[in-house]
């Protein structure tokens, strides 16, 4: 106890503060509560519960944070964010830290530890244990695309199922081979052959020749075949498609029976028209993007969604409207984005219902649901990063603003060591 009048000078002098307000419910756990107690010692410690609600949300910076909602069962625990996370929802459980990483549940059997890539371990829903040293020797129940995944000296040896059908490889990927019915056999790159739902696939000197023969599959564009011989030319001639191929892949024109598409070359330009969605693309200079509702196969005149993009992403204005919402965004990464979304009325009129505006790295502002919140400085440049907020972003806020339901608005200076409250407050 010799310490407490020694911490308690410090909160005083760092300017801690306590607001309380039995306004509003709580919010989510991942923003810690809108009406809350809120203390404060500069960036390095922060405590916030929702009043009314459970939700609480402290942290030590930058060492550790924790959000909670006993509501919904869902915690977040960061421990030097990025290196190391612990969520928790309704009784599942998944952790990471660096490269290693895991997860449970309380009612599954089923668990993992992993430290890629040289370690898995773990045990499925049936209860079977499963590991594995890279590339020495592990089994895995399911890993990636593959099922029951087995390697001995890997790429020396390794089996797998994938839908039921095993798969087997010597010196991976010289020499393969796989049982019925999707039966197969390689020696790459010299020569293969491989049955792939309802086609016969095959190689010579891969990848200077491949073909391949379809028949009528209700999932894919239907009978037909294909060849290439690369890298001069290729063609798809299939009953709902049509693709040729010159210098492929850089130069090639497709088409379906609802669409048609144009690379010329490919990655620098194309052009995509189908009945949901028209596309133009040179990159890196411009893309516009126009969406179209649609039924059957025919496409609606009315534009849903209109994007254009300038410079490979760096430029972006774009609009998203609905029959009950419209959205709007335009970007000049890293430096501007502004964002609002409106409520469309029947009548016609409209009510913006949330905005966003960052001035990339002096001020943020962002209004939702009531609450509106002014930032300065603002050095992420990218929005919706948790993470950031919760671990880093106190060391750079010189000043902050959060306009209360109450009418009130709480000020913060000097990275939270100076606040106070203007307006006056609601009467109820």
């Amino acid at each position: 106890m010799r310490f407490l009048p020694f911490s308690l000078a410090l909160l005083f002098m760092a300017g801690v503060s306590s607001a309380m307000a039995a306004d509003g419910e709580a919010q989510r756990a991942r923003t810690g509560g809108s009406g809350r107690s809120h203390w404060h010692f500069g960036p390095f410690f922060e405590y916030r519960r929702a009043e009314p609600g459970p939700a609480s949300w402290w942290a030590i910076r930058p060492l550790y944070s924790q959000v909670r909602d006993p509501a919904t069962d869902t915690a977040v625990h960061d421990f030097l964010w990025p290196l190391g996370t612990f969520h928790s929802h309704n009784g599942a459980e998944w952790w990471r830290f660096l490269n290693a990483y895991g997860d449970s549940r309380e009612d599954d059997p089923a668990w993992s530890f992993n430290f890629f890539p040289l370690w898995f371990s773990g045990c499925d829903r049936k209860d079977g244990g499963y590991w594995g040293l890279f590339p020495i020797y592990g089994t895995h129940p399911h890993f990636l695309l593959m099922d029951d995944w087995e390697f001995v000296l890997w790429p020396i040896w390794q089996t797998y199922t994938v839908k039921d059908v095993r798969s087997r490889a010597v010196l991976w990927p010289l020499v393969t081979w796989r049982d019925a019915p999707r039966s197969g056999t390689g020696v790459w790159p010299l020569y293969g052959t491989a049955t792939r739902r309802e086609s016969e696939h095959g190689y010579l000197l891969w990848p200077i020749a491949t073909w391949a023969d379809y028949r009528e599959d209700r999932d894919t564009p239907g009978a037909g075949s294909s060849w290439m011989f690369w890298p001069l030319y290729g063609q798809i001639r299939r009953a709902r498609e049509e693709q040729t191929l010159v210098l492929p892949p850089f130069f090639s024109h497709a088409r379906t029976d609802s669409a048609t598409r144009w690379r010329t070359p490919w990655p620098l330009v194309e052009v995509l028209h189908s009945p949901v969605r028209d596309r133009i693309f040179v990159w890196p200079f411009y893309e516009a993007v126009y969406g179209y509702s649609y039924a059957g196969k025919v496409r609606k005149e009315k534009v849903e969604e209109r994007t254009r993009r300038y410079g490979w992403y760096l430029v972006e204005d774009s609009e998203l409207e609905t029959e009950r919402t419209l959205e709007t965004r335009f970007t000049v990464f890293p430096f501007w984005t502004s964002e609002r979304r409106f409520a469309k009325r029947k009548d016609g009129s409209r009510t913006e219902v949330a905005s966003y505006t960052r001035i990339w790295p002096f001020w943020s502002s962002a209004t939702e649901n009531g609450l509106s919140r002014q930032r300065v400085l603002e050095l992420n440049p990218i929005r919706h990063s948790e993470g950031f907020d919760r671990n880093w972003s106190p060391f750079w806020t010189f000043w902050e603003c959060a306009d209360k339901p109450d009418g009130r608005t709480r000020h913060a200076i000097f990275w939270h060591l100076v606040t106070w409250h203007s307006g006056e407050k609601s009467k109820r």
